[in-house]
Parts: structure tokens; C-alpha cells; sequence
């Protein structure tokens, strides 16, 4: 029996070669186990899939992926359900694979700066293994408490930190990838650098498992700063704290972060997460990282300087390491605080030229003065990367409506000045309209490329593309 698309339905004779090949226990049609994987964090419709399955290993997956292609049932591939995008969301059901239990670090190479994780690992987990080598994986999402380093490949995913360090991309040396047609292939090489053909690793990251399921990841590793220095800046305009990133990334600096939080998100920050902040119209939460505390501190105190010139009206400068956390708690506990206080927040994501950084920042309140939607700007900002989250009264609503055209405005504004329509968080569902206002006749190209891997379309359909 055929489905959406042409594709099959799941049936009981599928079940059986599924149960027989991982076992009964990594199977389930359980409406417990349907459910809480038919939907990630981005508030959209649920999509149940007709089997959830639990693969152990990367030929578990391949032997998986190879039924599935022969009997043309769709497979989504999911980690910890972290993503803002509905990248993992089983559009037409079929089989949801489930990366949580290759959650393995399997090696790590403390000369080479190198890691193997398997995808289900998890991003703080990986760092506290990693501590005692002295080495860290750089990109530091929100959700680093529960994200997996399969779904930071899948979307390229970045965080606090990207200003000084980067993205996912650029710490992924290799790949184990598992195709549709069941074949494990390796992908790069575990160097630094290399000039050899065509580059499918980063290809594959960033693809949200369009492409291939990646089972295993070879990773780039950073030494731990030997010093670091963290303040707080206040500002009483949201122009002077925005001024101030640029104006520090102009005199030549490079901070490991440099977050803002306006006063919408402060607030709510303040009355859900029990980290009272400071009134103003916005912050910034700035570190260093360096070999030496002498280094770091010439470096900070510049930055000082400067944030100080362009009109902070308080800076904060934590003495304990307790107190950098709080700042950093305070900093993660922005999304809770947004879901806890709106049911159904969009979260917005879009990146632009730091000349253009300004810009985007007032174009987005003046869209939620245009449609009557309660508006915070928050992101990291060091990088271009804003985060805008419009806050409707909920979904089914008409502020709800107003508040995805306010979104979708500001996306089409980002792409017009040269920016992109995400920086981190991925297109999955909900940015794909956007995918040919920003490729153009580029668009036909991927397309092309997904089919040589996926001839028949059963990975991740109705995602990205």
C-alpha cells in the first residue's frame, strides 16, 4: 500500500524484519514512544511516525536504511529533539530512527586534538569526558545540556562561543556515513587540512539528514583556556549596546562570546529562571579566552575601554567562578524562560553583516509594532547571528499569525541586505519557502545532489527541500 508521495506504509511484515534485525526491545509502535517523537522544539503540527526504532550500531542503521530503501519507506533521523526547525519531524511518518542509545565517546586522541563520538552523544557530557585530557569541542549551543553532536552535525549548529571559534563544521575532520542503498562509507581525513577532491564532509553537515545518517564523527578538539575573563555591560538604549558589539569588534578584539539579551528577555529571565537581572534596556555578556591571565586581561580591560566609551551605564565583573556561572545560567535559561512564559514562541534566527547588525535588530521591533506582537531580540550578536523571538498569545491565533508574517518579514529583510535565513538553527520545516530566495537557480543543483544520494527520497522528506 502506497503513501503520501508514493511512499509505502509500515506493515506487520516490516515490524518483524525490523524486530528481527535489533531486536524487540529497539522497536516500538507504542502511542507513548509515537508521540514524543513526532515533533522536536519548534511549535508546529506533530507528525507521528508508524515505528520508532533504537539502531546500536552504524550497520544496524545501514541495514535499516537499505530495507527501507528497497520497500521505499520514508526514515527520519533524530537525536535529543533539541532542534527549532522541525528538522527531525516525520513529515510522512515511516520509521523514526532514534540515535540515542550511540551515545558512545569511543576515542580520543589527546596529540592529535581529536575525538570519535558516536551521534548520540551528548554536547556537555562529551566536554565533562574531555575535561581531564585538557581539550574541549568548541560551538556552544543553548541546549548544550541535552543536544547530540549527530543533530550539531546535521545542522551545523553553532552557539555562545562561534565568534572566536566557529561552528560545527569546521570541527568535523571525518565521517561514517550510512546511505540510503546501505552502504557505510568514510568520508574525509583525520588532518587538519587536506586538498583532495571534491569536500563531502562538509557537504554532509549542515544536510539535517537529507543525505546520509551519520554514525560515527571524528572531531577537531581545542586545548582548554588557560585563562578566561567574563563582565556583564548594561546599557540604557538598544542602539548604544548594539554600537558597542561593533565598535569592539572593530578595535581589533576577539572575544570567545559576545551575547545581548534586551529587556523583553531579561525580564522574563528575571520572573522564571530565579536570576534576577539588572533593569536596563539591554546587556551584553562578554569573555575572553587566552593562554595567560596577563593576555587576557589586556585584552578585556581594551574591551572595557571601548563598551565604556560607547555609553554602558553599569558593567558587572564577577570575582568566583560561581559567579561567572550565574551569568552564563542566566544567559542558557533565556529559551526556558521564553516557553515557560509564551506556550507556543517563534524562535527567530537569522545572520547579517556586522554593518548591517543595527539594522536588523530595529527592523525587527519595528515589525512587532507592526503586527501587534510582543517582541525580544536576543542572540550572538558578536557574529552577526540575532535571535528574534516574537511572543503570540498562542498557536491558532491570530496574533499567532501575525507574529509568522512579523518572522518571515524579518527573514526576507536578513536575505535582502546579504544575510542568510539561518545561521544555526537549521531550515527544516519551518524555512524551506526560503530556500529559493536564497539559492536561486542553486536550488535545482541540491536537488540534484540529494537525488545521487537519495534516489528515492526517503530520507528526511518534506525537510529542507
Amino acid at each position: 500500500m502506497a503513501g503520501p508521495s508514493g511512499y509505502s506504509k509500515v506493515t506487520q511484515g516490516d515490524l518483524g524484519w525490523l524486530r528481527s534485525r535489533l531486536g524487540p526491545e529497539d522497536v516500538s509502535t507504542e502511542e507513548y514512544d509515537l508521540v514524543t517523537n513526532s515533533l522536536d522544539a519548534f511549535p508546529g503540527e506533530p507528525h507521528l511516525p508508524e515505528v520508532v526504532v533504537w539502531p546500536e550500531s552504524g550497520e544496524e542503521v545501514a541495514d535499516v536504511l537499505r530495507y527501507a530503501n528497497e520497500r521505499r519507506i520514508p526514515v527520519y533521523v533524530r537525536g535529543a529533539g533539541t532542534g527549532l526547525a522541525g528538522a527531525c519531524v516525520p513529515v510522512y511518518g515511516g520509521i523514526l530512527m532514534n540515535m540515542m542509545k550511540m551515545d558512545r565517546l569511543l576515542e580520543v586522541r589527546p596529540v592529535d586534538f581529536q575525538a570519535v563520538v558516536e551521534p548520540g552523544i551528548v554536547y556537555d557530557h562529551l566536554n565533562r569526558l574531555l575535561e581531564p585530557h585538557g581539550l574541549f569541542f568548541p560551538p556552544d549551543p543553548g541546549s548544550s545540556r541535552s543536544c547530540t553532536i549527530g543533530g550539531m552535525v546535521a545542522n551545523n549548529a553553532s552557539g555562545l562561543r562561534a565568534v572566536k571559534y566557529g561552528v560545527t563544521r569546521d570541527y568535523v575532520l571525518s565521517l561514517r556515513v550510512a546511505l540510503p542503498d546501505g552502504r557505510l562509507l568514510r568520508l574525509g581525513a583525520n588532518v587538519f587540512k587536506s586538498s583532495v577532491g571534491y569536500d563531502l564532509v562538509r557537504l554532509l553537515v549542515g544536510s539535517e539528514g537529507t543525505l546520509g545518517v551519520v554514525t560515527e564523527v571524528t572531531l577537531r578538539l581545542r586545548r582548554l583556556p588557560r585563562a578566561r575573563y567574563t563582565f556583564a555591560a548594561y546599557f540604557d538604549s538598544i542602539e548604544a549596546g548594539v554600537s558597542a558589539i561593533n565598535a569592539v569588534r572593530q578595535e581589533g578584539l576577539e572575544p570567545a562570546a559576545m551575547e545581548f539579551l534586551d529587556r523583553v528577555h531579561m525580564d522574563l529571565i528575571s520572573r522564571w529562571s530565579g536570576i534576577v537581572l539588572p533593569t536596563h534596556e539591554c546587556m551584553l555578556i562578554v569573555e575572553f579566552h587566552g593562554y595567560s591571565r596577563a593576555g587576557v586581561m589586556e585584552e578585556a580591560e581594551a574591551a572595557v575601554s571601548v563598551i565604556r566609551e560607547m555609553g554602558a551605564s553599569r558593567l558587572e565583573v564577577p570575582r568566583t567562578d560561581e559567579e561567572v556561572q550565574r551569568i552564563w545560567e542566566a544567559r542558557k535559561a533565556l529559551y526556558p524562560s521564553v516557553t515557560r512564559a509564551t506556550p507556543s514562541p517563534i524562535t527567530g534566527d537569522v545572520i547579517v553583516p556586522l554593518s548591517k547588525l543595527l539594522d536588523v535588530v530595529r527592523k525587527s521591533y519595528e515589525l512587532g509594532e507592526k503586527y501587534g506582537v510582543r517582541t525580544g531580540v536576543a542572540g550572538h550578536l558578536g557574529d552577526g547571528n540575532v535571535h528574534t523571538n516574537w511572543l503570540p498569545e498562542g498557536r491558532d491565533t491570530d496574533s499567532w499569525r501575525r507574529a509568522m508574517q512579523a518572522n518571515r518579514e524579518l527573514v526576507e529583510y536578513a536575505i535582502s541586505v546579504g544575510g542568510a535565513a539561518s545561521a544555526e538553527h537549521g531550515i527544516g520545516i519551518e524555512k524551506k519557502d526560503f530556500m529559493a530566495l536564497q539559492h536561486g537557480e542553486a536550488l535545482e543543483l541540491m536537488r540534484r545532489i540529494k537525488s545521487l544520494f537519495d534516489p528515492n527520497w526517503i530520507l528526511n522528506p518534506g525537510i529542507m527541500l
